[in-house]
C-alpha cells in the first residue's frame, strides 16, 4: 500500500516560467540608449536601495544628477510575484505632479524617457540632503526632521486629493498581500482579522456583507528612512514613488513611524527618543490633516512592524534577539486590542 497516496508532487510554478531578460542589462548600454534620445550624460557608481529599480549617480552639463532605469522584477522565491517595469514610469508622472506642490519637497524631474523606463532627476545631495536610513544606521536620527517628515506627509495626502485617478503599476490588493503576509503567519486561526486590514487598506467597507467601495485616494507605501532625503535643517526630501497606488491614505504616516520604532528596538535609537519623536510626528502631522481613528494607525504601525520585523529590504536588522521583540510588539497590538497611541507608547518602552 502506497502510504504517500495523498501527498502531491509541488512545482513551484515561478521557476517554471520563463520571464522577459533585460532590455538594459548595465549603465554602459543605458548610457548609450539615452544618448540616442540626444541625453548625453556620463553615469556614475550605483546608488543605494534600487530594490526594484538601479539608480546611478551622474552628471549632465557639469550638473549632478540621478539616473533611474527600471526593468521587470522577477520573484526569487514562491512567496514574491513578477513586478512590471512601469513602475519606473509610475514614479516620474508622480515626481512630476509634486514637483508643482511647494509643501512636499520632491527631486525635480528633468527628463523622462517612458520607452526605456528611464528618468533623470537633480541630485539633491548636493544640497546637503542625506538619507534618512544612513543617519539612523549611524545612531544620528535627527530629532529635528519628526515634525518636517510629519508635516509633508501630511500635506502629500492632502495635495494628492486632487489628483484625477490614474493607473499605477500596482494595485492594493497587491500590496496589501506582499505585506502583510506576516500577519497570516502570526494569526493563521484569524483570517477575520486579515480581510477586515485588507477592505480598510484597500478601502472597501470593513463589514463584509456591504462590501461597499469606498473613496481611495493616492496612496505612497513606500514612505520610510531609505525613501526620504534630509538636512541639518531637518527639511525631509521623498524620493521613489514606483510603488504607489490608490487606497486608504491613513497608512502612510504608521507605515514610516513602525520603522522608527524598529530602529529603536534594534537600537539604533534609545527608546526616549523615538517615544518623542513618533508623538512630535504624529502632532505635526495633524496641524495639516486629521487623524481621528486612532486604533486603525495603532493597526497599520503594527502590520509595517511585523512585516520588517525580520529586516526585508533593510540594513542593520540581524540580531534574533531584536527581531523578535519588534515581532512580539506587532502581535500585543492585535492580541491586547491596542487602539491609542498613548497604549501603544506605553507598550513600546516596557517589551524586553
Amino acid at each position: 500500500m502506497n502510504k504517500n497516496i495523498y501527498v502531491l508532487p509541488v512545482g513551484f510554478t515561478f521557476r517554471e516560467i520563463k520571464y522577459p531578460e533585460p532590455e538594459i542589462p548595465n549603465k554602459d548600454i543605458l548610457m548609450k540608449r539615452l544618448k540616442l534620445k540626444k541625453a548625453v550624460v556620463k553615469i556614475g557608481k550605483e546608488l543605494k536601495g534600487g530594490t526594484v529599480s538601479q539608480v546611478y549617480e551622474g552628471e549632465m552639463d557639469g550638473t549632478p544628477v540621478v539616473v533611474k532605469h527600471t526593468e521587470n522584477t522577477t520573484p526569487e522565491n514562491p512567496h514574491e510575484f513578477f513586478i512590471p517595469n512601469d513602475g519606473g514610469n509610475t514614479d516620474a508622472k508622480i515626481l512630476k505632479l509634486l514637483n508643482k506642490v511647494a509643501e512636499v519637497k520632491t527631486p525635480k524631474l528633468i527628463l523622462h524617457f517612458p520607452k526605456l523606463t528611464t528618468h533623470i532627476m537633480e541630485d539633491v545631495r548636493s544640497d546637503g540632503f542625506q538619507l534618512l536610513s544612513d543617519k539612523i544606521i549611524k545612531k544620528k536620527l535627527p530629532l529635528n526632521t519628526a515634525e518636517h517628515i510629519g508635516r509633508s506627509l501630511a500635506n502629500l495626502a492632502k495635495a494628492s486629493r486632487e489628483w484625477m485617478d490614474f493607473r499605477t503599476n500596482e494595485s492594493a490588493q497587491i500590496s496589501f498581500y506582499e505585506r502583510a503576509a506576516e500577519l497570516l503567519v502570526a494569526f493563521p486561526n484569524n483570517l477575520k482579522l486579515y480581510y477586515a486590514l485588507e477592505k480598510r487598506f484597500t478601502q472597501y467597507d470593513v463589514d463584509p456583507e456591504k462590501q461597499e467601495k469606498l473613496k481611495r485616494f493616492f496612496v505612497w507605501p513606500d514612505c520610510h528612512p531609505k525613501n526620504m532625503l534630509v538636512n541639518r535643517d531637518g527639511e525631509v526630501v521623498f524620493i521613489d514613488f514606483g510603488r504607489s497606488h490608490w487606497g486608504d491614505q491613513r497608512y502612510m504616516l504608521p507605515n514610516f513611524l513602525a520603522h522608527i520604532v524598529l530602529y529603536a528596538l534594534n537600537g539604533y535609537i534609545k527608546r526616549s527618543d523615538a517615544e518623542k519623536f513618533v508623538q512630535k510626528c504624529i502632532k505635526s502631522y495633524r496641524t495639516v490633516e486629521t487623524y481621528e481613528d486612532e486604533k486603525v494607525l495603532v493597526e497599520y504601525l503594527a502590520t509595517e512592524l511585523m512585516h520588517r520585523a525580520h529586516g526585508k529590504y533593510l540594513t542593520g536588522i540581524e540580531k534574533a534577539e531584536y527581531k523578535l521583540l519588534a515581532w512580539q510588539l506587532g502581535m500585543k497590538v492585535f492580541d491586547e486590542k491596542i487602539n491609542t497611541v498613548k497604549k501603544f507608547l506605553s507598550v513600546f518602552k516596557k517589551v524586553k
